[in-house]
């Protein structure tokens, strides 16, 4: 029987983004499986009702459930708000970001819409896990068995830059790097404690945000992708939820939700460890013949739209 590498009974977890889509679907799940969640959000109304959720799905009578109003992009608050915890959690969730208005070219967005998606998505996941980070080593566990844990959310886009994803792309590359970096960095403390570092890299998947999304990118970004539903890789957020945790339990630090993702990170993983060696290295071979089509085929439809595009500016 496989190890199992990720225990979540009777551990308390925060999930930072857990009041809406992807966030709330892990908080079901991990609730399922006998956590305690503390799901982070902005919006109290879709706080409290993904908490009465939440309650449905408690298995045992020491099990609890909380959320927590916070701004994620404001570092003081978060760090304000993981000091008074009475306990610091045993697992992090970063799943906050998403993009807003940041979607488009670069030449038509703000630089205002750079700045919410990179404080969005990588400020909010760096602000609290340095919170808890730091809460960690000055709390180190009197015995436990198992790890501590920090789970970073990038996206495929982290790994393959797309026209109309100029503001967003950035943003979850910073977030795979942050994750690389402190991988490293919580080896400084092993003899103190077990801290854990994951990093997933879901493509698209199925949620009011997505289809909100979808009426705002721009017909070449939807034509790449491969369609208004997001291509064929598209997937439900349960999917999406059930794939993470089933990484974690494996023990993986880079989880991958579909195959192009997979050939995307091996062709790119550099130095990041390696889950199977030899098969990484494998898929990172057949990446490397594979994506330079993707790319030359990618470069092509930009430049057909982009002549339609200026010859409708013309006329």
């Amino acid at each position: 029987m496989a190890k199992d590498h990720f225990h979540v009974k009777g551990r308390s977890v925060i999930i930072a983004g857990g009041s809406k889509g992807l966030g709330r679907e892990l908080a079901i799940q991990l609730t399922s499986q006998g956590a305690s969640v503390t799901i982070v959000a902005r919006n109290p109304a879709a706080l409290e009702d993904t908490r009465q959720e939440l309650l449905n799905h408690i298995q045992t009578t020491d099990q609890t459930v909380h959320a927590a109003t916070l701004d994620l992009t404001d570092a003081a608050k978060v760090e304000e708000f993981i000091v008074s915890l009475p306990t610091p959690p045993s697992i992090l969730f970063c799943l906050a970001g998403g993009t807003s208005d940041e979607i488009g070219f670069f030449a038509d967005i703000t630089t205002k819409n750079i700045e919410s998606c990179m404080a969005r998505n990588y400020l909010a996941a760096a602000y609290i896990s340095h919170a808890v980070l730091r809460r960690w080593l000055k709390e180190p566990p009197s015995s436990s068995p198992h790890a501590r844990h920090i789970v970073f959310t990038a996206s495929t886009a982290a790994l393959l830059g797309l026209p109309g994803y100029a503001a967003y792309t950035p943003s979850k590359a910073a977030t795979r790097a942050l994750a690389d970096t402190l991988r490293q960095e919580a080896l400084l403390y092993a003899l103190q404690q077990e801290i854990k570092i994951h990093c997933s890299f879901p493509g698209n998947f199925y949620t009011d945000a997505f289809y909100e999304e979808q009426r705002r990118k721009p017909a070449l970004l939807k034509e790449i992708e491969g369609g208004e539903d997001g291509g064929s890789s598209g997937k439900t957020v349960q999917q999406v939820a059930k794939l993470t945790i089933e990484g974690l339990k494996k023990g993986k630090y880079l989880i991958t939700m579909d195959s192009d993702t997979e050939l995307l990170l091996n062709n790119m993983r550099g130095p990041s460890p390696r889950d199977a060696p030899v098969r990484d290295w494998v898929l990172g071979l057949i990446g490397s013949l594979v994506w330079p089509f993707y790319r030359v085929k990618f470069d092509r439809v930009t430049m057909r739209f982009g002549e339609k595009m200026l010859a409708g500016r013309e006329d």
